[in-house]
Formats: C-alpha cells, sequence, structure tokens
C-alpha cells in the first residue's frame, strides 16, 4: 500500500478527525480503532450489527424481503453514536457501504467478544501518542 500521509484522496479516506491530520497508520483497521474509542458509540454500532443480521434472518424466514428496506437503519445507528458520543471523520463510502468499514466492523465484534478490543484501543492510542511526541 501507498504511504497515505502524502497520497491526497488516501489521506481524507483515512482520516480520524479534523484535529489529528499526521499518522503513523497505513492499515485501516488501526484508524478504525481510534474511531470507535466511545462505549456508546461503540454499543450503537454493536446494535447495528445485530439489527443488520436479524433484518437478514428475519426477512429470509418470513418471506417478507420487505424488510430489507430497513437496512439503511443499520448505518443510521453508527452514525448516531458518532453524533452523539464520538464526533470523528466518517468516509461518505463507509457511512453507505464499504467491504473495509463491514470487515472492520465484524472484526470489532468479534474482538469485543474475545475481551480483546480496549487492548486494541491502548495500543493504538499509544502508537499514535508517540508518534505525536516525536
Amino acid at each position: 500500500m501507498s504511504n497515505i500521509n502524502s497520497n491526497p484522496p488516501q489521506r481524507l479516506r483515512y482520516k480520524i478527525n479534523n484535529q489529528i491530520l499526521e499518522r503513523p497508520f497505513t492499515d485501516y483497521w488501526d484508524i478504525f480503532v481510534l474511531k470507535h474509542q466511545h462505549p456508546i458509540n461503540i454499543t450503537f454500532h454493536i446494535l447495528g450489527i445485530l439489527f443488520f443480521y436479524t433484518l437478514l434472518f428475519c426477512a429470509w424466514k418470513l418471506h417478507n424481503f420487505s424488510l430489507l428496506l430497513c437496512l439503511p437503519l443499520t448505518q443510521l445507528l453508527g452514525l448516531t453514536g458518532h453524533f452523539l458520543f464520538e464526533r470523528s471523520h466518517i468516509d461518505l463510502q463507509d457511512a453507505v457501504f464499504s467491504w473495509r468499514a463491514s470487515y472492520c466492523l465484524g472484526k470489532m465484534l468479534i474482538r469485543i467478544l474475545m475481551g480483546k478490543y480496549q487492548d486494541d484501543i491502548r495500543q493504538q492510542q499509544k502508537i499514535l501518542n508517540n508518534y505525536l511526541s516525536i
């Protein structure tokens, strides 16, 4: 992957927030973790994931595929968490749908269930703080 700190389109897509302009990360997961630290924002995202799969299951089980029209509400839950509790840059493509955001949401859920997500947050904060203090 190219250096995202010097590539303007990548720089915007990998933006954490308006206060942090430079960062040492080249993997989106690291940036995702820094955008998802507040417990209530994380809860909103987990609820969105659960709602997403519940809608898929209900649409399949009830043979009522019009329920799939409610899928955008799952993104709305995550965006609400950001709006109310953790303001960070949200790429428009990720807000609508992207594989990278879906992958990171799934990874976050697994890491939370394993009890390791708080360690991920601490690790990324430490790396960022060391980088910014140089």
